[in-house]
């Protein structure tokens, strides 16, 4: 299995079928997320794959975790907008935290609800001369895996 762009591809899958406020959010999945500032006039959400770190927990199982990034962004006029951002990103982490969704994402095998959730509000101080609000969600789900390889 590709669990790295499978869980990404359904996270995304999951978000973008959630109604935000506001309604303008767009949910895309991206390898990188990467856009002017233009297109951010309304929030966005990036969700990308992670990384992956790898326990030996048996002779022949492994323990992976898997992160996806979530990014949410939004170019911003006031205080009353990044009031809404930070609520928009606390809305994304419930939703994924609460790992509820419908059925318009297809999980991979053994994927559930995440493992732990962190989140940084506009790392680096970046874009802030821009007005760009921002803030990473790191996603960490846990996967026990047999260490075999596929059959061909």
């Amino acid at each position: 299995m590709a669990y790295l762009r499978e869980i990404a591809d359904a996270l995304a899958d999951s978000l973008d079928a959630v109604t935000w406020t506001p309604a303008t959010t767009a949910v895309y999945r991206r390898n990188w997320a990467t856009v002017d500032i233009e297109d951010m006039a309304n929030p966005v959400v990036f969700v990308t794959p992670g990384g992956a770190e790898v326990s030996r927990v048996g002779r022949q199982t492994t323990q992976t975790d898997y992160a996806a990034q979530v990014f949410i962004g939004r170019h911003v006029e006031s205080d009353a907008e990044i009031d809404e951002m930070i609520d928009l990103a606390d809305q994304i982490m419930l939703y994924i935290r609460a790992h509820d969704w419908d059925e318009s994402a297809t999980w991979p095998t053994g994927v559930t609800k995440p493992q732990s959730l962190s989140v940084e509000l506009n790392p680096d101080d970046a874009l802030n001369d821009r007005n760009v609000w921002r803030a990473v969600v790191t996603v960490t789900y846990r996967v026990f895996e047999a260490d075999s390889l596929p059959e061909v």
